[in-house]
């Protein structure tokens, strides 16, 4: 199943390092990433497609809130 995650970061560098390896020790392939400048310039909006179940998915977006350089 195809799910898309929209994750607001802080705009710093290696963030997106940080949330690749995350899926990358989750075994989950990311189909498509976008990122883009926010209203704010010390925060950017990513977007991810990604392919997996749904409980899977769950645990990834847990372990995305708990990384620091994420928001929302």
């Amino acid at each position: 199943m195809k799910h898309v995650i929209a994750v607001i970061v802080e705009n710093k560098s290696g963030v997106l390092t940080r949330i690749a390896g995350l899926f990358s020790r989750r075994s989950f392939n990311i189909d498509s990433l976008s990122v883009g400048a926010t209203d704010n310039p010390d925060y950017s909006r990513m977007t991810i497609s990604v392919h997996g179940d749904r409980d899977t998915l769950e645990q990834v977006i847990k372990q995305l809130s708990k990384l620091i350089n994420v928001i929302r």
